[in-house]
Formats: C-alpha cells, sequence, structure tokens
C-alpha cells in the first residue's frame, strides 16, 4: 500500500512538471493558431466578411449608488473597419458610439461636446480600435484574425487563473501606447476570455515637498470579459459580454460596469459605408 501511494505522489508529480514545462515552452504564435481554430475552420473564417451582433445592455454606475440603466448594443465590423454602439433609455447617458474607418478612429460625444469616461479613454487610447483589440472575437477584424505585417509585439507570458479556470497570457504591445494590453485565452479550449487594458500615472508633484504628500497615483484599468460561447453562422462566438472601467486616484474610485447579452448575429450582411462613420 505504501509503495502505491509513493508511486501515485510520483506520477502526479510528474505531470504536474510536465503541465509546467508545456507553459513554459508554449509560443504566443502557438496560441494564436489555436485560438483561430477555437473560432471556426480556416475556410469558414476567411468566408466572413462582414459580422454584425446584437443584443440587450445594461449600465451600472457602481460608485454612483449602483445605479442602473437598460439599452441595446450593436456591433458591425467589414474588413478593418469596427462599429460599436449603446442605445440607452436614459437623456444623461444615451450611450456610445465608437468605430474605425479603415483610416480614422471615431468617438461620438454624449452630451453636446463631451464624451462619456468610456469614451475618453477610447479616444485617448484609438488605436484600441485602429488595431481591432477592442470588442475581440466579436469583430470580425479581430487583431488575431489578421497579423500579418503588423508591427505590434505580441508575446507569451506564462498562466494565470481567471475564475478558477487557467488561462494562456499573451502580452500585446502597441507602438505609440502607454496603456499596457493583456489578453487571456482558456488554456483548454483557446477561446480569447478577457482582455484588460491597464494604465499608472505618476502623482503629481506639489509646489513645495510638503504637498506632494497631498497627491497620489492614478491606476486606469479597463477589462473586457467574454463566456458564453456558442455556434453561430459557422463561428463559436461569445454570447456575453462584459466591459468594466476602473480608475483611483486624487479624486477616489469610479467603477463602471457594462454587461451585454448578445442574441442576434448576422454573416455577410451589406453594411453602409455610413455605419463606421461615429463622428456627432
Amino acid at each position: 500500500m505504501r509503495f502505491i501511494k509513493q508511486f501515485l505522489l510520483f506520477l502526479l508529480l510528474i505531470i504536474g512538471l510536465s503541465d509546467i514545462s508545456f507553459s513554459q515552452k508554449m509560443k504566443a504564435d502557438e496560441v494564436l493558431a489555436k485560438h483561430l481554430e477555437s473560432i471556426g475552420t480556416a475556410e469558414t473564417r476567411a468566408d466572413v466578411k462582414t459580422l454584425i451582433a446584437v443584443g440587450d445592455a445594461t449600465a451600472k454606475f457602481i460608485s454612483t449608488k449602483d445605479q442602473v440603466i437598460q439599452g441595446r448594443v450593436v456591433m458591425a465590423s467589414e474588413g478593418a473597419k469596427n462599429f460599436f454602439g449603446m442605445n440607452m433609455n436614459s437623456s444623461a447617458y444615451p450611450g456610445e458610439r465608437f468605430s474605425f474607418d479603415g483610416k480614422n478612429a471615431h468617438v461620438a460625444f454624449v452630451q453636446r461636446g463631451q464624451r462619456s469616461i468610456l469614451g475618453n479613454f477610447v479616444q485617448s487610447n484609438n488605436r484600441i480600435l485602429e488595431e481591432s483589440v477592442f470588442g475581440g472575437v466579436l469583430s470580425s477584424s479581430w487583431l488575431m484574425l489578421n497579423r500579418e505585417g503588423s508591427k505590434n509585439k505580441l508575446s507569451f507570458d506564462g498562466t494565470k487563473k481567471i475564475d478558477g479556470k487557467e488561462t494562456y497570457v499573451l502580452n500585446y504591445s502597441i507602438k505609440g501606447s502607454d496603456v499596457d494590453v493583456i489578453l487571456f485565452f482558456d488554456k483548454d479550449t483557446f477561446r480569447h476570455v478577457r482582455t484588460e487594458y491597464k494604465r499608472t500615472s505618476s502623482a503629481g508633484i506639489g509646489l513645495r515637498p510638503e504637498d506632494s504628500t497631498r497627491y497620489s497615483a492614478t491606476n486606469l484599468k479597463v477589462t473586457e470579459d467574454f463566456s458564453d460561447f456558442k455556434p453561430e453562422k459557422g463561428l463559436t462566438l461569445p454570447h456575453s459580454y462584459r466591459l468594466y472601467y476602473s480608475i483611483t486616484g486624487q479624486n477616489g474610485t469610479t467603477e463602471i460596469e457594462w454587461s451585454f447579452t448578445l442574441t442576434e448575429f448576422a454573416v455577410n450582411q451589406k453594411l453602409e459605408a455610413q455605419t463606421f462613420d461615429a463622428v456627432p
């Protein structure tokens, strides 16, 4: 009996070491190849020229006494172009419109001359629209679908648990951007389950040394979560999409969460050029 226990412990150790070794040897290109397979066959992916996803939207302003607003969301894409829009049932927050028309990124105002907190983040980091990072695989222009010619570096960074499940971690370095972009892929299915955007700004400096203690660093984090994957038009796509915005700094903490339940999908429908023009 003692021999059997020792053998089982030895076996578990070998399996554990093999798993660690495999994770260490994984390369970004290997994760990418497996991820593409998780979306659909190469033929099916190539056949998709446009993609539309529609569903229900909920915005929860956590730092404003959990104020909740309902609405609808539409995501559309064609080639390198993409569009993300929300229509919300609120005059104070009527929604969002972000787009990339193949040349320029656009972020619409939510009020006259003013963008939302999320809109300001996307506007100041509009490369995430131009590079088709934002929205993940829900866009036919998703950066992972066409890496050819990209000058931005994709690097493997080990594994991390998300909600109790192991994921492979890839860092995506966008030239000219000061935001750290981290992509997470389910270790078993290679589906893209999360994107994190992070930025830390140094604390301000006062006129006098004693004044500097009044200032603190600003930490910004925006997270996209994708789940409830189901087949749609030959593709495996997430039907639940969550956006989370958090910024902590001198003025305290602001937290907002958007939840989307996607119920309608369309492939290869004709999209008008103005679809990708979100200018107010």
